[in-house]
């Protein structure tokens, strides 16, 4: 996982900043697919530390098609102010997350506010 140059909007072209792939998920795996607007919206709201970034403007997806992959980029220097207030990406949960399994923690989280709002 290499860094990346890439020149922020609203910049001086003389700043160049680094962005480092930090993390990537597979939107396809048998049959389904994931488009890659509801991915992108998915991780922003499942992840502390991707929300943070992208609130920052130092966030960066980058979808490749031959893999079916959706690559998430970060600026170096953001990257590690996140990392120190959440380090983890998903909470408390241990391993490799596929999306499946936070789409389906999210529709149950949902599920149950509803209810929790109707009693």
């Amino acid at each position: 996982m290499g860094s990346q140059v890439r020149i922020l909007p609203g910049t001086p072209y003389k700043i160049i900043t680094c962005v480092k792939k930090f993390y990537s998920i597979r939107l396809r795996h048998y049959k389904e697919f994931i488009p890659v607007s509801v991915a992108q919206e998915m991780l922003k709201e499942e992840s502390k530390l991707i929300k943070y970034l992208s609130d920052n403007g130092a966030l960066t997806f980058r979808f490749v098609k031959s893999r079916q992959r959706l690559d998430v980029y970060a600026d170096e220097k953001y990257l590690t102010m996140g990392r120190l207030k959440h380090p983890e990406i998903f909470g408390g949960r241990k391993g490799r997350v596929g999306f499946l399994e936070l789409y389906i923690s999210r529709l149950i989280r949902r599920k149950l506010e509803i209810a929790k709002g109707s009693t």
